[in-house]
């Protein structure tokens, strides 16, 4: 017998309830990154450097799915932060059902591909075995319909129950995926404790949600969803674009170490954006509601702004006094001269986390210019990473120029455009 969770949001949408939500969903994010972090410090000091790749491919193909999840969780937070203010819990219902189903059915496609092509992928990435394709793909349905269980949390406004979803599934991740790695079964080992751990957040998030009555989600319905998705589309695929050629086209181009020593930055300096994200979830839905209720809005993307600025500084000053030396210790002394291409790095990563905090916050109230202008920043970041690929200096210049180009564009048109609508 199926019950319905009461769709209230646990905080109200004043500013210090989302400071309190904000702060809780930020500590939950560093335990969670902290504790991946460490889980790729273990593997690699565990693994061959082979079996190292074959890992760290897993993970890529789960971040490539991550566009999909965010997508659907970025759905329903707006939605459901919509249908909160007008207490409509029936709408509420069919939105979270059918965007599920959704979920479960996109999964189970996903996890057919991965699991009958796994042999072909094996021989396609030189890996060397096809069993850590098809357990990644038996979690794929587990992760997608999480995701939709964090967007109605989001939407609800329910912070801390949404931080305690990263927690566990990272907990599971690096206990399951250590123990089992250090029993022997290596990249296996790794891989089941990844698909674990989303087994283990579609359990916890769905005793969080609770079960919904079977409700009718009207054609028009669905055709806001489907239009409403294809700016979060271009969003996502801004981000992946950004966050992830730079590292290809150092691949590609650098000699094997110096791409070493790139991957490095990459992965410390990218973690500025990624703590950003608490920021940007918070204020996601309650910007929705804001803006259903007809009111202004703006003073919270600023005040999420100065956050992110503050955390990006505090994260620039760190990485040019302690960056060589943290990394020479973790990584190796190959990597102790990197300080000042850090904190480089990690000033273009805060003006991209200022640039996309500025677009979800449009996107929130269904404006979508400026996700259309982070596109085109990523497609014009990747033409300057390709002419400027010589050397780790050039592609982080590249990237400084281009970031802050993209986010003076993207401000000026908020400050031009957006506070007027």
């Amino acid at each position: 017998m199926e019950t319905v969770t009461p769709d209230r949001p646990e905080v109200g949408d004043d500013a210090r309830s989302l400071a309190a939500g904000g702060a809780a969903l930020g500590v939950a994010m560093i335990v969670a990154n902290g504790g991946n972090y460490l889980l790729n410090v273990v593997l690699g000091r565990w693994l061959t450097p082979a079996e190292f790749a074959d890992a760290n491919l897993m993970v890529t193909i789960m971040l490539l799915v991550t566009a999909i999840a965010i997508s659907l969780q970025m759905i329903a937070a707006r939605f459901v932060g919509i249908h909160v203010v007008h207490q409509d819990d029936t709408a509420t219902a069919a939105l979270a059902r059918w965007l599920e189903g959704k979920a479960w059915i996109v999964g189970a496609l996903l996890a057919l591909g991965l699991v009958a092509g796994s042999s072909v992928l094996r021989t396609f990435f030189n890996s060397e075995s096809a069993w850590p394709f098809a357990i990644l793909g038996l979690g794929m349905p587990f992760y997608l319909a999480q995701a939709v269980g964090r967007g109605v949390l989001q939407g609800r406004l329910s912070f801390r129950p949404l931080a305690a979803t990263f927690v566990v599934e990272m907990v599971v991740r690096v206990t399951l995926g250590v123990a089992l790695v250090a029993a022997g079964f290596g990249v296996v080992g790794a891989t089941i404790g990844l698909a674990a751990s989303f087994v283990a957040t579609w359990w916890h998030v769905r005793m969080l949600v609770g079960s919904h009555e079977r409700h009718t989600f009207g054609r028009s319905a669905v055709r806001e969803l489907v239009i409403y998705a294809g700016p979060i589309a271009l969003l996502l695929l801004g981000q992946i674009i950004v966050n992830n050629g730079d590292v290809l086209i150092a691949k590609r181009f650098l000699e094997p170490e110096t791409a070493g020593v790139y991957a490095a930055i990459a992965l410390v300096g990218r973690a500025v954006f990624f703590l950003s994200w608490s920021v940007a979830t918070t204020l996601f839905p309650a910007a929705a509601q804001r803006g259903e209720r007809g009111e202004d809005s703006n003073g919270l993307l600023w005040g999420g702004l100065g956050i992110v600025a503050t955390m990006g500084v505090c994260f620039v000053v760190g990485a040019a006094f302690l960056g060589g030396t943290v990394l020479g210790r973790v990584f190796g002394p190959e990597y102790s001269d990197v300080s000042g291409p850090l904190a480089w790095y990690a000033f273009a990563t805060s003006l991209f986390a200022m640039a996309n905090l500025i677009v979800s916050h449009h996107l929130s109230t269904g404006r979508t210019t400026e996700a259309v202008l982070l596109l085109v920043g990523g497609l014009g970041q990747t033409a300057m990473l390709l002419i400027n690929r010589g050397s780790i200096d050039s592609l982080i210049q590249a990237q400084v120029i281009s970031m802050l180009t993209l986010f003076l564009v993207v401000l000026v048109s908020h400050v031009l455009i957006g506070e007027k609508t």
